[in-house]
């Protein structure tokens, strides 16, 4: 009778530790897109790294989520309790209302966090690294940091009057050939480089929608076989 206690009390840590960690379901793609209430103007974005190619902090470097070359996911990964964003954006330097000309591009954008941990009702990391680069501008590294924070990164509802989810984080950055050696640390930190996206699910097609591409790829299957046989009568003849 004693040992139920404790096996009670197992049970009632994992509900609720799953309940807690519901704002994202782990092993599902979600689409990012930009957050309605970023620190920088126009453009909106997902990504700020200030000071990016010139190493001036007054220079604000923005990645739109949701430009049409743009694409950007995110995966929770139960197996290694990882959680992956990656994809391309376009960015460059913000102008105040539109990217300065000349410093645009289509970035890769690849970052993992390690070490999940359920915080109030979000999800958070304390550490994570990735990269950011481009054909014209080269590879920068990207480094979690918790600057003025106790956690580096976090997800959550109801972030800067969003209702749905957001993700936001901070980390440093420098050109990967300086990082080379130093540690990974790349040492200047900026409050304002940061994640600000928000998450949704991608979407799962429609069961009609499955339906007619089941159709129209049997149909091209049949055409195919037709073709086929028409092909070996020819020979034949």
């Amino acid at each position: 009778m004693r040992a139920t206690v404790p096996i009670i009390g197992l049970l009632a840590a994992f509900f609720t530790l799953g309940a807690q960690a519901t704002v994202i379901d782990a092993d599902t793609l979600y689409d990012l897109s930009n957050h309605p209430d970023g620190g920088a103007a126009d453009p909106l974005y997902g990504l700020r790294l200030d000071g990016l190619l010139t190493g001036d902090t007054a220079d604000i470097y923005t990645f739109d989520f949701e430009d049409a070359a743009s694409s950007m996911t995110m995966l929770w990964d139960s197996a290694t309790n990882t959680l992956t964003i990656t994809g391309t954006a376009f960015g460059g330097e913000d102008g105040g209302s539109a990217y300065v000309s000349g410093t645009t591009e289509i970035w890769n954008i690849t970052f993992t966090y390690n070490d999940m941990y359920v915080c109030g009702t979000g999800l958070c990391s304390n550490s994570g690294t990735g990269t950011v680069s481009s054909a014209t501008f080269g590879s920068y590294d990207l480094i979690a940091v918790s600057g003025q924070n106790s956690y580096a990164f976090q997800l959550d509802l109801d972030h800067r009057g969003f209702a749905g989810i957001s993700g936001w984080g901070w980390m440093n950055h420098c050109p990967s050939a300086e990082n080379e050696g130093a540690g990974g640390a790349c040492d200047t930190h900026l409050y304002a480089s940061d994640w600000l996206f928000t998450a949704e699910k991608t979407p799962v097609p429609e069961p009609a929608t499955l339906l007619l591409l089941g159709i129209a790829l049997a149909g091209m299957g049949l055409v195919r076989r037709k073709k086929i046989r028409t092909d070996r009568r020819v020979d034949r003849a």
